[in-house]
């Protein structure tokens, strides 16, 4: 994105010398309380909301489980791989009932009254910097902090660039880019580069955080793709400053719309579905919310005194650095005594994603892989309930691929197992239970696909009210729910065996690191060799399904995987060109 700066001549303030202040590791083995904390009051309203999320899903997952087993068991007999269906079934009905759930939440949430700040805060906004564009990437935070410069509040903003770039052109280019904007633009602004990047961005902040933090009552923490509006930034501020009891205040950050189809696909389904699932989570969460690293107001001390991480015992991939830092300093913060809370009313709020498949893959590997290591951190003494399981849900949104692929090799190993067929020459696409009604077989088809899309239902609902669809971009819009939804069907399996792929590789002591941003157009040589193994399997698993040796139920699957490629190279595309995919919605 280039961005013509036009900022307004502001009157240099003075940087004094910076204090240090001490962030000491967190011992993961004993509970702390933060003394500074003012401790977080119990919200009895939040009871249902949490139940509703949380224990309605279980309870409707159990049911269907104990329903399953009544099925395959009318033979009079349940074989190990029956078993192992309906637990897997159960685990993955849990988590695709819980987001209907959330989404539901949504809809009843509603934004509160602006919070009157009691008093302005001396906010540091971060810049972490990792080989990133230079003129670019400081210009935009260059001109929020200008717009942040207004005499309508009490707070005061200063931009500090932290850079961990490793490429010593591109540190002369991020040198050069800073001197240039401080010589145009007279701001309070700071830039230091790291000659080692130790612990990655966790340690770049944490840096920052002791040579600077002491002169600072809060951190508004940005990454590089990070696009903040003025009036989100005032309203975390103004949150943060009228509640002693929060530690941070998170924003619902957006996908902004790139170029690439893919892009435009994931800017779409942030703002249609993830919108309303966030505000969802907002309500039943309450000062018990999660931290996703970037786009939020930390209140500085409590960061200091709570969200120190050491390294985890062993070697990486599940020992060492902790790679996302975000959800585990959510964590500490509020086993500190520190409110966390999600602000879904501080919407202009954004984000980049990458512009193509590649480059989605290779983050989502550094992801699970962070995630992976929540695991070992589930049980530390003194967290938060909800702490535990924002940890839990981070390593399920991996480890659900496993449960997803071993459900589709149960049911391709039933197609003959047993004394039952449950796949017939005569009924080859509808599982047959004896004694079981051809409508009740249709109606659990029914229901599972439904689970799946209501979240989406809901959302793009949610969107339709709240926001509305310009009368002339409604049927431009349909179209693109209709594009986007198949295409995420398409491209679902892929992920999947990526995902699966990354979960393996990890548990299996494969560390991924911290890999470079993958941009541009692939050139089919490369998408040929890293979608290799999906093709591969794709046409196998098609052969199979000709050969008569598996399900029917199976070839959708086979069809997707074996389309990677083509999939991938459209997904690379350049959107603009296509009106369907032009995607109005953050018009």
């Amino acid at each position: 994105m280039t961005l013509a700066l036009r900022l307004p001549e502001v009157a240099p303030v003075a940087m004094t010398a910076p204090r240090r202040l001490v962030m000491p590791d967190q011992d993961f083995a004993a509970p702390f309380v933060d003394p500074a904390a003012p401790g977080v009051a119990r919200d009895p309203a939040r009871i249902a909301a949490r139940a509703f999320a949380l224990v309605l899903p279980a309870a409707i997952s159990l049911a269907v489980g104990w329903v399953s087993l009544g099925w395959f068991a009318l033979d009079g007999a349940l074989s190990v791989a029956e078993v192992g269906l309906v637990a897997g079934s159960l685990v993955a009905c849990y988590w695709v009932v819980m987001s209907c759930a959330v989404a539901l939440l949504g809809l009843f949430w509603h934004a509160p009254a602006a919070p009157v700040a009691g008093r302005g805060m001396t906010v540091a906004i971060v810049l972490p910097m990792y080989g990133e564009p230079a003129a670019e990437t400081m210009g935009q935070a260059a001109h929020l902090l200008a717009a942040l410069c207004g005499r309508d509040h009490a707070h005061r903003f200063s931009l500090h660039v932290v850079s961990d770039t490793r490429d010593t052109a591109a540190v002369r280019a991020e040198q050069a880019a800073f001197a240039a904007l401080r010589r145009t633009h007279p701001l309070a602004m700071t830039y230091r580069h790291r000659a080692q990047n130790t612990d990655f961005k966790s340690g770049n902040i944490r840096d920052w955080v002791c040579a600077s933090g002491a002169d600072f009552e809060a951190m508004l923490i940005l990454d590089a793709d990070s696009l903040m509006g003025r009036e989100a930034v005032l309203r975390l501020t103004d949150a943060l400053a009228a509640d002693p009891t929060c530690g941070l205040v998170q924003s619902v950050a957006r996908v902004l719309p790139g170029t690439t189809l893919w892009q435009r696909l994931q800017s779409f389904a942030s703002q249609a579905y993830g919108v309303n699932l966030a505000r969802g989570f907002a309500v039943w969460t309450g000062a018990a919310g999660n931290f996703l690293g970037h786009n939020a107001v930390i209140r500085t001390r409590a960061f200091a005194a709570a969200a120190g991480l050491p390294h985890l015992p062993g070697r990486r991939p599940m020992g060492g650095v902790i790679l996302s830092h975000d959800f585990v300093e959510a964590a500490l913060l509020r086993r500190a005594g520190w409110g966390v809370r999600i602000l879904p009313e501080a919407e202009a709020s954004y984000e980049d994603t990458p512009e193509n498949l590649l480059g989605y893959v290779r983050r989502d590997r550094r992801w699970c892989q962070g995630n992976m290591q929540h695991l070992r951190l589930v049980a530390m003494p003194g967290l938060h309930p909800l702490s535990r399981f924002h940890l839990l849900q981070g390593a399920m949104a991996y480890l659900s691929s496993l449960w997803w692929l071993g459900l589709l090799v149960l049911w391709a190993a039933l197609g003959d197992g047993g004394t039952i067929r449950y796949f017939t020459a005569d009924n080859p696409m509808m599982p047959v239970w004896p004694d079981l009604p051809p409508v009740t077989q249709g109606a659990i088809a029914g229901f599972v696909a439904a689970m799946l899309l209501v979240p989406k239902l809901i959302g793009l609902a949610a969107h339709v009210c709240r926001t509305g669809v310009p009368r002339g971009n409604r049927g431009q819009f349909v179209m693109t729910v209709g594009v986007e939804i198949v295409l995420s069907v398409l491209m679902a399996p892929m992920l999947m065996v990526h995902q699966v792929r990354a979960v393996v590789g990890t548990l299996a002591g494969f560390d991924g690191g911290w890999v470079p941003h993958v941009a541009g157009r692939p050139r089919l040589a490369v998408l040929l060799r890293f979608h290799a193994v999906e093709t591969v399997l794709g046409l196998g698993l098609t052969g199979l399904v000709a050969a008569g040796w598996l399900t029917l139920w199976l070839l959708p699957v086979a069809v997707c995987l074996a389309l990677a490629v083509p999939l991938s190279a459209l997904a690379a595309c350049d959107a603009r060109r296509w009106p369907v995919f032009t995607f109005p919605v953050l018009a």
